[in-house]
């Protein structure tokens, strides 16, 4: 019976090309492995770039043994997969809650608390409101409001969520601008999405 040998490492790589988005195809010499006439073999792998993956150790030795241009194409869908993960953010951040202060309170403000503001302040300004009517802010503290109080709430509330929308706007449009100028494969993937630090 022949002896199976097991290939321990790579020692020479032929080419090495990305296929798709994070996927890598190379041609590569196992152990020194080599015809009887003394000509390398070597054999087709696929490999994730993922450093952390199950691949990492053929990744490593692969990219220290031949050098992998990343084609146009496998750029552009990393750019496009980081401004999907952008949009992500901004809607997340556009549906997210913020704390901003009037006459001495911190008060929650974001859609939700707006849409419970608003029919408030219509009730409120017909006139209607029960007698001894409180809204909680952001603390939880029980706050007497009169109808002109709650209309100032309500105004400060808008004004806070245009100035808020805005630097999400302007945020998310300098990270895209961001992205689409990376020219680097991995500078792409390892793009941190959010606020600055």
């Amino acid at each position: 019976m022949a002896e199976i040998n097991t290939p321990t490492g790579i020692t020479a790589v032929s080419t090495a090309q990305y296929v798709s988005d994070g996927l890598i195809f190379a041609a590569v010499q196992f152990d020194g492995a080599t015809t009887p006439d003394g000509t390398p073999v070597y054999l087709p792998v696929t490999v994730t770039d993922d450093e952390s993956g199950p691949d990492a150790w053929m990744l490593a030795r692969i990219k220290s043994l031949y050098s992998i241009t990343v084609p146009e194409f496998i750029l552009a869908a990393a750019r496009q997969k980081k401004r999907a993960e952008i949009n992500a953010w901004r809607d997340e951040q556009e549906n997210g809650s913020v704390i901003f202060t009037l006459n001495g309170h911190r008060w929650d403000c974001g859609k939700a608390s707006q849409t419970r503001l608003s029919p408030v302040v219509a009730v409120a300004k017909s006139g209607m409101l029960p007698p001894g009517f409180f809204w909680t802010d952001a603390d939880n503290i029980d706050v007497p409001m009169t109808t002109d109080e709650l209309t100032a709430l309500e105004a400060a509330m808008q004004q806070k969520m245009v100035l808020q929308g805005f630097k999400i706007h302007e945020r998310q449009r300098q990270m895209k601008e961001e992205v689409d100028k990376l020219t680097d494969y991995k500078a792409i993937k390892d793009y941190a999405v959010g606020w600055p630090e």
